[in-house]
């Protein structure tokens, strides 16, 4: 029985990206190898548009308060963005998210070939004897 327990822990572990994006916005987890990018969210109130202290509550950013202390609303929408200035800074949270690669992105090969008119002209040239 624990045996079967712990296979399913195992399975379901999700890695938690702890050592990765440290001084960067995008990279690799050295502990998974998934490639992350570092997202800000920033709450603000739907009516008055202020800033709001938010949290994350089962994987969810919400509010941190149930309604804003500048007009008392209970609505609020979340803004991402890539980037932040140190005056949001105190009220953004960061998440480290994987980016979605397709299977077909990471076997893509390219070929580059360059002047195709002197080749044309070896393998003519090799006929001819020259």
């Amino acid at each position: 029985m624990t045996n079967i327990l712990i296979n399913f822990l195992k399975k379901y572990k999700k890695c938690s990206h702890k050592n990765a994006l440290l001084n960067t916005q995008e990279g690799y987890c050295p502990d998974c190898g998934e490639y992350l990018v570092k997202n800000y969210y920033i709450v603000r109130c739907a009516c008055c548009k202020v800033k709001r202290e938010a949290k994350i509550y089962w994987g969810e950013i919400v509010p941190a308060d149930k309604f804003c202390t500048n007009c008392g609303s209970s609505e609020y929408y979340i803004e991402k963005t890539d980037k932040i200035n140190f005056i949001d800074a105190n009220w953004a949270i960061y998440l480290k998210e994987t980016v979605n690669e397709t299977k077909d992105s990471r076997e893509h090969i390219q070929i580059w070939v360059e002047n195709t008119e002197n080749i044309k002209y070896i393998s003519e040239c090799k006929k001819k004897d020259c």
